[in-house]
């Protein structure tokens, strides 16, 4: 067995300053004034999830274009109708312009989505 008694004996010692009498609602707004310049907040899955731009819609914005509640129903439109791949799939976009040119040729023929 390991004999510990042999090893050499370290003291530590420390002492803290407790003068600083902060709240965390003290400490924020203490660094909120400090930081002006900080970045805005991170968005969350959820907001980044529901945007869209000129170029890329996303899956919340084709579903109210269809009319129509499950991401599911795309998945099958993709796999039987033609309905044009996504460009990213973390978040789900897609070209605006293929969902666009998708909807005029199938509203073309007398189909309903």
């Amino acid at each position: 067995m390991f004999d510990y008694n042999s090893y050499p004996t370290v003291n530590i010692s420390y002492t803290t300053e407790n003068s600083l009498n902060v709240t965390p609602s003290h400490y924020k707004s203490k660094q909120e004034k400090q930081l002006p310049d900080s970045p805005p907040p991170a968005k969350t899955y959820a907001e980044l999830n529901e945007q869209s731009t000129h170029l890329l819609i996303s899956h919340v914005e084709v579903l109210e274009m269809f009319q129509i509640t499950s991401r599911a129903t795309i998945y099958k439109w993709r796999q039987t109708r033609g309905f044009p791949e996504p460009i990213t799939l973390m978040p789900l976009r897609w070209l605006r312009s293929a969902v666009e040119e998708w909807k005029d040729n199938t509203s073309r023929f007398g189909k309903r989505f």
